[in-house]
């Protein structure tokens, strides 16, 4: 079940990285969160250069509607899907609050 759930991640970490990219900005995507111990239990991030980008991106109700619907693409279970979180966040900001550091950001 886990190995699973893993492929199910790779697979959405990839369309999330291809959507953005046809926003025009080269992302970083990531994810990580106990989805082993319950799916529900699970965050994707979205890695991108500027505040600009990241203001641009998070304005664009219709890619947060894309994103959500990765997870009914890749059929993650039902019942753990709201509560799936779907991150956008800048370099700048990263490097601003947590002197470069993504790990102590999300920490």
């Amino acid at each position: 079940m886990i190995f699973h759930l893993k492929w199910k991640v790779w697979r959405i970490e990839a369309e999330l990285k291809s959507l953005v990219k046809q926003a025009g900005v080269k992302p970083l995507v990531w994810s990580f969160g106990a989805y082993d111990i319950d799916p529900k239990h699970l965050v994707f991030v979205v890695g991108v250069p500027t505040d600009k980008e990241k203001d641009n991106l998070m304005a664009d109700s219709r890619l947060g509607d894309k994103m959500k619907s990765l997870l009914a693409k890749f059929n993650w279970p039902i019942a753990a899907r709201k509560h799936i979180v779907f991150d956008i966040e800048s370099q700048e900001t990263v490097d601003r609050k947590t002197n470069g550091n993504w790990w102590h950001h999300y920490k």
